[in-house]
């Protein structure tokens, strides 16, 4: 399958899983309400923390080893023992001391919700190999069935479970799909080998480590409003960074595609050109994704949901910048993940929990979410600075900066007219970022040539 295939079966397996989820967002919220919906993303926080720490960076380890090594097949069984052993240690501690941790969570969340969202981090992480050698193997058919499968399975229980069981519902909705999609799998796991990586245990742990630390940054910080605001406060502010993040899946299928291949630029100095150029174009690609989100995404949650979440349509403007410039780090970061030990990210992501918890501490009880995400998005203004200076360090690159300055500029303008109702402006800024995005790479990359370099290679 070539290079534009791979990357449209990503995208539209990633679009509609995420899409049969947001489906049924208005009848979820209707059925919770405020108060038990800011329960379940109380969970929903819990199972994104949990899994940094059982999964131990192992998938991407294998996306940087797997093409190095000389018997890949053996890697993943390691991979997989490692995972194996590392969550069953975790879940059975978990389970044994749940009743005290889940009174510590904000709400608290069900005892039985909490224990179903256990087992299901675990076969999600037991997954996540089997599903990882889909995407090394770009067996993109394959893996896009097994998650509109999985996905479609959770939404049928939903529907049937949630009106009865509330969050429990819902939580068992998750496990049973995460079942379905591990029968699915059954061709695709490795044999486990009862031996560890060295290379996958001291590469997983520094980003493990340094994940958790970003966690605190993005994604903690629900846990904080809940504190200080109220659990219902969360809900708000939890349905417009889903819609952010589900905006921000639009670049996916090209981050799926492009992740497992970009280690295998750096040989010559002509790849190593491509990649600082398809780099550029992916961070220009995260500029144009929150210019949609600032454009209509407030529009469109007023229409979605009733009046008791309209709070969210004033949030998304600012939630899209925020994970703008979180997904630009994600791409400007090559550098940092080139050397095997990973202690520049470590140390990069300390920095910006520091700030974050500064900011938690006291910052958000004295005023409220919106000046909590004004200082969220200086904080990743920052670290992508960093970032960039790092991997410079480590692998320099000949960006083309210039382009993505000049969109960053022009989608700052686009927020500035939106919050202001500067239609005339917003009409004619849209179509320049459109063109700048793509003009320069027309002329100055050729990318379709580089496109088809990317498919012989691959």
């Amino acid at each position: 399958m070539n290079t534009l295939k791979v990357v449209a079966v990503y995208g539209i397996g990633v679009v509609f899983c995420k899409l049969m989820g947001l489906l049924l967002q208005p009848y979820v919220t209707d059925q919770l309400g405020l108060e038990e919906y800011g329960k379940l993303d109380v969970l929903l926080v819990l199972t994104t923390f949990l899994s940094l720490i059982i999964s131990l960076g192992i998938i991407d380890g294998l996306y940087r080893f797997y093409h190095d090594a000389l018997h890949p097949t053996r890697l993943l069984g390691q991979a997989l023992w490692q995972v194996i052993l590392c969550g069953a240690m975790i879940t059975g501690l978990l389970l044994f001391f749940n009743h005290d941790i889940q009174t510590l969570l904000p709400g608290p969340p069900p005892l039985f919700a909490f224990n179903c969202f256990i087992f299901t981090i675990y076969l999600n992480t037991l997954n996540a190999i089997p599903l990882a050698k889909l995407r090394i193997d770009n067996n993109a058919k394959h893996f896009v069935s097994i998650l509109l499968i999985t996905a479609l399975v959770q939404v049928v229980l939903t529907l049937l479970l949630v009106a009865t069981w509330q969050v429990d519902g819902m939580a068992l909705a998750g496990l049973i799909a995460q079942v379905v999609c591990g029968v699915l799998l059954y061709k695709q796991w490795p044999i486990p080998h009862f031996s560890i990586s060295p290379a996958l245990l001291k590469y997983g742990a520094i980003l493990t480590l340094s994940g958790l630390l970003g966690f605190i940054s993005l994604g903690a910080e629900r846990w904080a409003i809940a504190h200080y605001l109220g659990v219902e406060a969360v809900s708000p502010y939890a349905i417009a960074m889903q819609w952010g993040v589900a905006a921000s899946l639009l670049i996916e299928p090209f981050a799926l595609w492009w992740f497992p291949k970009r280690f295998s630029f750096i040989n010559t100095e002509g790849r190593k050109q491509q990649l600082a150029n398809i780099t550029i174009l992916a961070c220009q690609l995260c500029v144009f994704i929150s210019a949609l989100v600032l454009l209509f995404g407030p529009v469109f949650l007023r229409f979605w949901l009733n009046a008791e979440f309209d709070y969210s349509s004033v949030l998304i403007p600012f939630i899209a910048l925020w994970l703008m410039l979180k997904g630009c780090c994600t791409f400007l970061n090559v550098g940092c993940y080139y050397h095997e030990h990973g202690q520049g990210i470590l140390l990069i992501n300390s920095l910006s929990t520091l700030l974050s918890l500064l900011v938690f501490i006291y910052i958000l009880p004295l005023f409220d979410i919106l000046a909590l995400i004004y200082c969220g998005i200086a904080i990743q203004a920052l670290r992508l600075f960093i970032f960039y200076l790092y991997s410079q360090h480590h692998l320099p690159l000949l960006y083309p900066l210039s382009d993505l300055f000049v969109s960053f500029s022009l989608v700052m303008l686009i927020f500035f007219c939106q919050q202001y109702q500067l239609t005339y402006f917003i009409i004619l800024l849209t179509p320049l970022l459109c063109l700048q995005i793509y003009w320069p790479w027309r002329h100055l990359c050729n990318y379709r040539h580089v496109l088809q370099v990317i498919y012989d290679k691959g």
